[in-house]
């Protein structure tokens, strides 16, 4: 086995495994129950919080194997943050918020705020692309699917232009409708008398 195919096996088992985490996260976090722009049980969601920031390290695991880092048995934060400062910080950046908001806010402190806790899942997905094979290899059918990319992406983008021009020239139509009523006098349909002379 040639070393670029070893190194798309790690990835493929690392990526599986962790998305395999982010799909058990998701099912938790679904008996969390929500009330508004709460979760309504922190056990729920400490459980989940902690099942996905798991998955986010064994995508760095590999990320770190396949950048030639030596393991270690025992791994701190400080390790991931160490050696992860030296090889990308736009990863390091998203690790830390991953961290702060996953392990500490969301596994150690319980909090409920549901749109709080989807941006740390978000940014999981995130860390976790970063050892996505690129080879086509096909993952089991409970993978989540990805956000949409950008509307001005690839076949959609005459059509997404078009639609963006004729909203922005309805919206500029109707700013001058109005802006054009809102300076005309009120018109009046009775004849002015003059005053009488005195």
């Amino acid at each position: 086995m040639s070393l670029k195919e070893q190194q798309q096996d790690v990835k493929s088992k690392a990526y599986v495994e962790a998305i395999r985490y982010m799909d058990n996260a998701k099912d938790v976090l679904k008996k969390a129950g929500k009330d508004g722009k709460y979760y309504s049980d922190k056990k729920y969601v400490r459980m989940a919080c902690g099942t996905t920031y798991s998955g986010i390290l064994v995508a760095l695991d590999a990320y770190l194997v396949l950048k030639g880092v030596p393991e270690v048995k025992k791994k701190s934060i400080d390790f991931y943050r160490k050696n992860i400062a030296l090889l990308d910080k736009s990863l390091l950046r998203d690790l830390n918020s991953a961290y702060d908001i996953l392990h500490l806010d969301g596994y150690y402190e319980g909090r409920l705020r549901a749109d709080v806790i989807k941006l740390g899942f978000d940014i999981a997905y995130e860390i976790i692309d970063y050892i996505k094979p690129l080879d086509g290899t096909s993952y089991p059918t409970t993978t989540p699917h990805r956000p949409a990319q950008p509307i001005f992406s690839g076949a959609l983008f005459i059509p997404s232009l078009l639609l963006w021009v004729a909203g922005f020239l309805r919206l500029t139509a109707n700013a001058f409708a109005a802006s054009y009523m809102l300076r005309l006098p009120p018109r009046s349909f009775t004849t002015s008398q003059a005053a009488p002379q005195r």
